[in-house]
């Protein structure tokens, strides 16, 4: 259920999803500056590695400090599993945890708590309610494809160490690791083609201990010469893309039939493996399938 919330009620809903997460919290602000109490409330989770913080902040591309201090930035550091994503031409805002959302006019800065009149739309949903539509699931999944596909700036993931000879016991938490770091070059405009063009998919969600991390490679293509046209029935046949589509929610990610469904709605099929589950979107065009995928048929027959 959805309600429109101002004033006291919007800004304990935006605390209360701060505090109450306990697998991803999603902060897309274009602005960002901490108060002691914002700090107080994300101090929680700092010692907790199963909570991915994943903030998207945008704006003044000439001048970043304007939109997130560096000391605030580097206050975010800290955390054991977070992700900053820089998206240039940002203005929405939105905070989101597994359970509970809010799409509003409110930055994540003081001074916007205490002096500005805000509102925003509050949802709660269930597990299950992540399958249906509505404008929540709809703000989430958007948010999420703006931090997959914009600048990312920082990434750093726990490391963990499978429990051997010990059956169904998990994995240990080790470490965190920062595995993508471009903090320097980002404040000081010194930015590169090849920082600015990391996305959030091209780095693992997790590490295992003693691997490698490798960002994922990129084809370089060599110019070549004009090619007659080939028949049309010859390109359907070899069609080919890097970018795939979630089965389940329609947005992109890489392709790969083995693996079509992103990371947040694969952790809610993980829970029940059921691998002809009907699912929405074909996984090759992104065109809704109407439960006529799966994830062992994650692709449209006639596409």
């Amino acid at each position: 259920m959805s309600k429109f919330i101002t004033g006291k009620a919007l800004e304990t809903a935006i605390y209360d999803i701060i505090w109450d997460t306990k697998e991803t919290l999603l902060i897309v602000s274009p602005f960002i500056k901490l108060d002691d109490y914002f700090k107080e409330l994300f101090d929680k989770h700092e010692n907790n590695p199963n909570i991915h913080l994943l903030i998207v902040f945008g704006k003044n591309e000439n001048e970043v400090s304007r939109s997130m201090s560096e000391d605030d930035f580097d206050y975010f550091k800290k955390f054991l599993n977070v992700s900053i994503v820089y998206a240039s031409n940002l203005h929405a805002k939105y905070y989101g945890n597994e359970t509970k959302g809010i799409i509003t006019s409110i930055n994540l800065y003081d001074y916007s708590f205490k002096n500005n009149i805000e509102f925003g739309v509050y949802s709660e949903q269930g597990l299950l309610d992540r399958f249906k539509t509505s404008a929540d699931v709809d703000a989430w999944n958007e948010c999420k494809k703006i931090a997959e596909t914009n600048e990312v700036v920082f990434i750093k993931r726990p490391v963990y160490q499978t429990k051997k000879f010990i059956v169904n016991l998990g994995k240990n938490y080790v470490k965190s690791d920062v595995i993508y770091d471009s903090t320097e070059q980002f404040y000081k405009n010194r930015r590169n083609r090849e920082s600015s063009d990391k996305r959030l998919n091209d780095f693992p969600t997790t590490l295992e201990l003693g691997s490698t991390v490798k960002a994922r490679p990129k084809r370089i293509v060599e110019e070549e010469a004009p090619k007659k046209e080939v028949k049309k029935e010859y390109k359907r046949k070899n069609y080919h893309s890097n970018t795939g589509y979630c089965i389940r929610t329609g947005i992109e990610i890489p392709y790969n039939p083995y693996s079509p469904l992103s990371y947040d709605a694969w952790q809610v099929w993980v829970q029940f493996e059921d691998y002809d589950f009907p699912e929405q979107y074909c996984h090759r065009t992104g065109k809704r399938s109407y439960g006529k995928t799966s994830m062992r048929k994650p692709e449209l027959s006639a596409w």
